[in-house]
């Protein structure tokens, strides 16, 4: 796979989201929108890649602390073209290949990346636009090629019209800028400078440089720009308000839930699921409505999950689980064979094989400053109604009876039972019956 750079745009403030989380880290199926750009850029090959930052550039720079991305500022944020000056000046590129693309478009697909890159360079113009046909053009910038040069899948693009410039009465473009990029940095750079100078030379603190008037620059420097429709897609949906983040991670999650069916997976009501990104799910699982499996789960075969459980990030379950209908199981490992079936809280919680969780019972992880563990051991009974204090542990084949109360750093010996607030060890009912008969003398 042939390495490129590549520069992620995500410096803009985004106002349209309203709010004070820079929109590139709102998050789409439990990871931030920045994420899923720059995993499908390097699954395309990209070994060298670049954020572009602005608002909220610490939060950003925060989160991306301990990796090998790296960052360049763009302050104040004037225009994409600005950007993209902003990050060869700060970040040189390593690679003769740059792919620039904006960060609020999460539906990538890396293939597509790929064969951008490939175009790139076979065309071997310095600037390739990806391009996409649509029926509805609204709000999208139109892409202007050059007489005689369209083949379908190619064209030489002469100008990118956004909608606010076009002339009224204009025959309607169905062939729009999808906002992603690839270049060589040393044919365009030379041009980019005096262009965003020029665009920002005046005293108008709100003019901005935009990249699409490199297009305009380059052919009139006697040197072309390709550009590649790749068919129209779902992978460029735009977020750019509360209302796009919610329909494009609704789109996103059905194409999440097919894989898992493809996979042998049951999904029984995917409108009512919820399934994150970075999950495991084993061959045969069921998946009851109104499930929620956050990021980080990892579930086995023959498992059933739900109605309306929720496994939180940190939870493993082995094969043959059962988590019933609102069950809550929060960085817990349950072994094979272990069920909670009805109404119960696990935290923090290490479930052995064939162990059951009875309707009710919680296990109290958080004293209010810490969490604690607690070890349910294999073939325990957990009573319906009861509550472990952690840390905790239940011995092997150990019943905590109904309605009991395990104190914190309380063990339970296998094999016991214990009952009771406080709980207490279970005596036998013959001890049961001299106890009442001493008591009878006593009288």
């Amino acid at each position: 796979m042939d390495q490129f750079s590549a520069v992620i745009l995500a410096a803009g403030r985004g106002t349209r989201m309203r709010s004070s989380t820079p929109k590139v880290l709102h998050p789409i199926l439990g990871i931030p929108m920045l994420d899923h750009v720059s995993r499908q850029i390097c699954a395309a090959g990209s070994d060298d890649l670049t954020v572009v930052v602005g608002h909220g550039a610490n939060q950003i720079r925060k989160h991306l602390k301990g990796t090998d991305v790296r960052t360049a500022l763009q302050d104040p944020q004037r225009g994409t073209g600005h950007a993209l000056l902003e990050a060869l000046d700060q970040a040189a590129p390593r690679h003769s290949t740059l792919v620039v693309i904006n960060g609020d478009l999460p539906d990538l697909d890396s293939g597509m990346i790929r064969k951008l890159v490939e175009t790139h360079r076979q065309q071997g113009q310095p600037m390739t636009i990806v391009t996409g046909t649509v029926d509805e053009p609204r709000g999208m910038g139109r892409v202007i090629s050059a007489p005689d040069s369209d083949t379908g899948e190619t064209c030489a693009v002469s100008q990118i019209v956004e909608e606010a410039d076009l002339e009224p009465g204009s025959p309607e473009i169905h062939r729009v800028n999808l906002g992603i990029y690839a270049f060589d940095p040393s044919k365009i750079l030379p041009l980019l400078r005096p262009m965003v100078e020029e665009d920002l030379s005046d005293e108008d603190s709100a003019k901005e440089a935009y990249l699409t008037r490199l297009v305009e620059v380059l052919c009139d420097a006697g040197m072309g720009v390709c550009g590649w429709d790749c068919g129209v897609s779902t992978n460029f949906a735009q977020v750019n308000d509360r209302r796009q983040l919610a329909q494009v991670s609704r789109m996103m999650q059905e194409k999440w839930q097919q894989h898992w069916m493809d996979q042998g997976v049951t999904i029984v009501d995917p409108v009512t699921t919820w399934i994150e990104v970075d999950v495991e799910l084993g061959q045969d699982t069921v998946i009851q409505p109104n499930t929620v499996i956050r990021s980080g789960v990892r579930v086995g075969e023959r498992c059933e999950i739900g109605p309306f459980a929720h496994l939180r990030s940190g939870t493993v379950l082995g094969d043959e689980v059962i988590v019933g209908d609102f069950v809550e199981v929060n960085r817990s490992r349950m072994e094979t064979g272990s069920k909670a079936k009805h109404l119960a809280y696990l935290g923090d919680t290490h479930v052995g094989k064939k162990a059951n969780i009875g309707a009710g019972a919680v296990i109290a992880n958080y004293d209010g400053k810490d969490k604690h563990p607690t070890t349910i051991g294999e073939g325990a009974f957990i009573g319906s109604g009861s509550v472990v204090v952690a840390p905790g542990e239940i011995g092997s084949g150990a019943t905590v009876a109904a309605g009991a109360l395990v104190p914190p750093g309380k063990s339970v010996a296998p094999g016991t039972t214990v009952k009771g607030v406080p709980a207490r060890l279970h005596k036998s009912a013959e001890e049961d019956r001299e106890k009442i008969c001493e008591d009878e003398k006593g009288n």
